[in-house]
């Protein structure tokens, strides 16, 4: 491990002090069976080690009418469910099993506590969260704009402005 490097958490579970069993469980999950839902809280940030899910979100198109809007597909070394971490606030979206998956489960507060024992590698591991992360909020961003001029335009709102 380069101590220069962002440390992702598939990088991590090789740390020889970060046993199995101890800081992480394996589970797997099948297709279609559901990681996490929107709307519960949880405890555990997921790490990918094979396999693929979506995450996608509920949306109110109606009073009667649901649907639930794919948001994007996450891969082998992919991460979710960070915000664990740093709150306790309810998942912003619901991840399921798309094909069959091996994932480790990390519980937040075991992973503050190697990382206060560690704190070189959790100033790594954090990097590494921000480099992820900040694309998705990019693309959130444009996505909800999008949306917003749509909605201006259909609405015929934009001729006003």
């Amino acid at each position: 491990m380069s101590n220069s490097q962002p440390l992702s958490l598939k990088s991590l579970l090789e740390h020889p002090e970060f046993i199995e069993g101890v800081y992480w469980t394996r589970k797997h999950y099948h297709p279609e069976e559901l990681v996490i839902i929107e709307g519960e809280t949880g405890n555990d940030i997921y790490a990918i080690l094979s396999g693929k899910v979506s995450v996608c979100t509920h949306v109110k198109v109606t009073e009667d009418r649901h649907m639930l809007s794919g948001l994007c597909e996450l891969f082998d070394g992919e991460e979710f469910s960070h915000s664990c971490f740093f709150d306790d606030e309810p998942h912003s979206a619901t991840v399921k099993a798309v094909a069959p998956c091996e994932m480790a489960v990390i519980n937040a507060d075991k992973l503050k506590q190697f990382l206060e024992a560690h704190s070189e590698l959790g100033y790594r591991l954090l990097f590494h969260w921000m480099k992820s992360i900040l694309p998705r909020i990019r693309q959130g961003n444009k996505r909800f704009s999008s949306m917003f001029s749509w909605g201006l335009k259909a609405h015929q709102i934009d001729t006003d402005i």
